[in-house]
């Protein structure tokens, strides 16, 4: 059996027909194209690959942003059997220098836009024979996409093994350096099979990606717009007044984003004209959401927001609310067909309902582990089991809640301090947009509480009034002892707040 998840699109279009697969809003406005159009290119690419001496489970790059090349680039490159690894584009060049040396990549595909990075990303790396470059740009070593794709005769699927790789992404370092997750073939198929039949779009129905194709939920759109047979509308960078507008014209029935994403997409609301209860689903994943956040946007929009969990070692989801079941606030819904969860102690039992441990789980979705790191990926997968890091619970009824990150705790005097607690106080003062409690060095503790805090714009609030506040809801042992105001909290591609730097610029201001 051939376990290729490039015979999805070949799939797609014997079982839909030719349709408006995919359509891409840049500034040079609409740009619609086909399924057939995309698989065309796609074995076309594939052929191309072949030609210059890309083998089977030999590594792809590719550094771009959202751009309408992006679902060919994908299916090319798997559907020959080769390995798909998406870096984000925001990184240094130090950064993606570690990522292809790390992976032994063997040809990158960018555009005109990134390849100076590229460029100096590589440089000296002996592992990269060859960079594809999307446009006009021509130059020593350069190979034009439009050269590969002159010739589909030789862009039939590859046979693979359901253990064979099919995604290398690389985790967005937010604790540390990034590792590769390494996701096979059956991984995905498993996940887009099981995540499909909890919400998807129905045939011919939009979904709207906003979230960056380097992500794994945007991976993930598009192989389940293969298997839906969905449209799938993709943007460029978020622009929240965009994707309002782009939701109404085009009468959009999924959008999924992440919080930071709804955040703004409130600020620049209008009541009178941003009722989107025409959306069957507004999902919210890729981190925590505040549940004054989730009350605020479901009043302002009139649509009651879906939620769901994962994260990259498992190709997606681990759970996700259910149509047929009371959506309950702050939970993240059923662990998704296939997927067994748990949750427990720091000694691996498991607790009972309604108790606080660390979420594990197991299932075909799992990832293989971390390239080129054993002693990693022994820490996270015992037994069979994903050692999430992330804290939750279930309640009575088998809904999964997330209630922390397990390394993000603060270890005060010997006391753990879950920053999730005076986060959630945080975002419901009127003047704080986003926030982030992280431990700052102390002599007496060890561990103080801090945080940092980026207001609402046109808001005013001192430290003195924040501290006030935070004592009056709090036990003093656990309100921060300083706060630091900034313009912008840094984040990943994604829009996770990336804690590890606010650490790093928090040591430098003290």
């Amino acid at each position: 059996m051939n376990y290729n998840i490039g015979h999805w699109l070949d799939e797609n279009v014997r079982k839909f027909g030719e349709y408006k697969q995919f359509i891409f809003l840049g500034p040079e406005g609409e740009q619609p194209r086909t399924n057939k159009e995309i698989l065309n290119h796609a074995q076309a690419l594939a052929t191309g690959l072949r030609r210059i001496g890309v083998k089977k489970g030999d590594i792809i790059g590719s550094v771009i942003s959202n751009i309408p090349e992006i679902p060919e680039i994908m299916n090319g490159v798997n559907r020959m059997g080769a390995v798909y690894l998406p870096i984000i584009y925001m990184l240094t060049p130090a950064e993606m220098r570690y990522i292809l040396q790390d992976s032994a990549c063997k040809v990158v595909i960018t555009d005109d836009t990134m390849l100076p990075k590229v460029r100096e990303a590589v440089a000296g790396l002996s592992t990269i024979e060859k960079i594809i470059v999307i446009g006009k740009e021509t130059g020593a070593n350069i190979i034009p996409y439009i050269d590969l794709l002159k010739d589909s005769s030789e862009g039939g699927v590859a046979d693979v093994d359901k253990d064979d790789l099919a995604i290398l992404m690389y985790t967005s370092g937010t604790t540390g350096f990034p590792k590769g997750v390494m996701l096979t073939h059956h991984n995905m198929e498993c996940q887009m099979k099981a995540g499909s039949s909890v919400w998807s779009c129905n045939p011919g129905e939009a979904l709207l990606t906003t979230i960056p194709m380097n992500h794994i939920y945007g991976v993930l759109s598009c192989l389940e717009g293969y298997f839906s047979g969905f449209v799938n509308i993709l943007m460029p960078p978020f622009d929240p007044r965009k994707v309002l507008d782009a939701l109404k014209k085009y009468q959009v029935k999924v959008i999924p984003v992440v919080p930071t994403m709804l955040i703004f997409m409130m600020l620049v609301a209008d009541p009178k004209k941003d009722d989107l209860s025409f959306i069957d689903l507004l999902v919210c994943s890729g981190g925590p959401l505040a549940m004054d956040t989730l009350k605020q946007s479901e009043a302002i929009f009139h649509k009651e927001i879906t939620q769901g969990y994962g994260c990259t070692e498992v190709g997606g989801s681990i759970a996700r609310q259910r149509r047929d079941w009371p959506r309950k606030p702050g939970s993240v819904g059923f662990p998704i067909p296939g997927m067994a969860v748990k949750i427990v102690d720091d000694d691996g039992n498991e607790m009972p309902r309604g108790s606080e441990g660390e979420i594990i789980c197991k299932g075909p979705i799992v990832t293989r582990g971390y390239l080129n790191k054993p002693k990693e990926t022994a820490e996270a997968i015992k037994n069979g089991w994903l050692h999430t890091g992330d804290l939750g619970k279930f309640d009575e009824d088998g809904d999964l809640y997330v209630t922390g990150r397990k390394k993000d705790l603060i270890i005060k005097g010997g006391e753990n301090i879950d920053p999730g607690v005076a986060e959630g106080w945080l975002y419901k003062h009127p003047a704080v947009m986003e926030c982030a409690v992280i431990a700052i060095p102390d002599e007496k503790y060890g561990e103080e509480v801090g945080a940092a805090v980026v207001l609402k714009p046109g808001q005013k609030a001192t430290e003195e009034e924040l501290l006030v506040y935070l004592g009056e809801k709090l036990h003093q042992f656990v309100v921060p002892k300083k706060i630091f105001f900034m313009p912008a909290l840094p984040k990943t591609g994604l829009g996770k707040i990336l804690k590890r730097e606010i650490r790093r610029i928090v040591r430098e201001q003290t």
